[in-house]
């Protein structure tokens, strides 16, 4: 089976694991409404975990998603920087630090009155002003090893493709685990393994023996990792109608199986009328943005078992 790609993106290899390093003391604040259906307790709880991103995003900056990559913003300079670290999450919001003392936290009772239709109704908001010790979240380097090939050797690793080239990648690890290959093109991202044809088992990854070579998107029968299954691999062959299109490639090794994102079989809209009669097909994808989203979730300190590696190709004409 073929299928074909037109992809777009630059050239990062960052992996993806808990460490941390620098400690610092800073502080945050919040405000949260107390409602009359929510306990004091509760709403004093959600202001001082708001207050805690406050004060981790002043020390740490706030982490952007837009398009296939994850941005962290210095809140003092504006300056805004790629990055491929990982993350912790509270309350469903990614930071790039976390919390290893509370040192103080006062709670304010804040008084007013909103207009609804015309008639003043009091409202009160809890103000939460906390200040912590806390320390910085980074990255060691990635325990496996993956690159894109033009040909099925390692001799030919690249990351630079011609129009029409097609696409095979290398991967060795010294620990068993779960394999899945995500292409970006700045706009949307491919699932590129496990294979479209795969049953359901492998939906949260493809498994890969410690020690072993991987040589992946080919159809030949020396790359059958799945004899007596049945599984047709899918190859992909790299086109752009630009001089030169720029793409991500994700590789995601897991020592867990994942929970994978809601993918959709977008072919019909992404490919010309002409190709898709020819019968080409895209991998199933999703939008960049919901991509990192997914990803992020992954990144998170409580998910230290995921790496994953960012290499960029391009294809040029």
């Amino acid at each position: 089976m073929r299928r074909w790609l037109i992809i777009c993106f630059l050239l990062i290899q960052t992996p993806i694991w808990v460490w941390s390093q620098k400690i610092v003391v800073t502080k945050g604040t919040a405000q949260e409404e107390l409602p009359h259906d929510k306990s004091r307790m509760e709403i004093e709880q959600k202001a001082s975990k708001m207050a805690q991103i406050d004060a981790l995003e002043k020390a740490f900056g706030r982490i952007i998603i837009q398009g296939n990559s994850t941005y962290i913003t210095n809140l003092q300079t504006g300056q805004k920087v790629e990055t491929n670290t990982v993350f912790n999450t509270i309350a469903n919001t990614s930071v790039k630090g976390e919390v290893i003392e509370i040192l103080s936290e006062k709670f304010t009772d804040i008084n007013g009155f909103r207009l609804i239709d015309g008639v003043k109704e009091p409202v009160t908001e809890i103000k939460c002003d906390i200040e912590i010790k806390a320390k910085e979240i980074s990255t060691p380097p990635v325990e496996f090893s993956s690159f894109p090939m033009g040909c099925l050797d390692e001799k030919c690793k690249t990351t630079s493709f011609k129009n029409n080239d097609i696409l095979y990648l290398y991967f060795f690890s010294a620990m068993s685990g779960y394999l899945t290959v995500y292409l970006d093109d700045k706009t949307n991202t491919f699932c590129l393994y496990p294979y479209a044809g795969m049953p359901a088992e492998f939906e949260g990854g493809v498994p890969v023996d410690a020690d072993k070579k991987y040589f992946l998107f080919s159809d030949k029968p020396e790359f059958d990792y799945f004899p007596g299954k049945n599984i047709v691999p899918d190859t992909y062959q790299l086109e752009t109608k630009s001089a030169q299109d720029l793409n991500r490639l994700f590789i995601i090794f897991s020592r867990n199986p994942v929970n994978k994102p809601a993918l959709r079989d977008e072919s019909g809209k992404l490919l010309d009328k002409k190709d898709y009669d020819q019968q080409y097909r895209l991998p199933k994808s999703l939008p960049s943005e919901d991509f990192q989203r997914w990803l992020n979730s992954y990144r998170s300190a409580g998910k230290s078992d995921v790496q994953v590696q960012i290499t960029d190709i391009t294809i040029s004409k």
